[in-house]
């Protein structure tokens, strides 16, 4: 089985270690601004919901007291 390389792709074995290096710093970035989104997104959610919650419960409502 024959593999087909796509003509422009690199050939890995002329890389050298600066390259394996830089690939290796630029998925770095990639996952930690994955990840930082993703918090970002996460933080946005939670002060969303907490908001929420306090913005209820300062607007005068008061909880249901249930009948003795």
């Amino acid at each position: 089985m024959a593999l087909r390389l796509d003509d422009d792709a690199p050939d890995r074995r002329f890389w050298t270690a600066y390259d394996h290096f830089m690939i290796e710093r630029e998925a770095r970035a990639m996952r930690r601004e994955y990840t930082y989104a993703l918090l970002q997104s996460w933080w946005q959610r939670l002060t969303t919901l907490t908001s929420r919650f306090v913005s209820g419960a300062s607007s005068g409502a008061r909880p249901v007291q249930p009948r003795a």
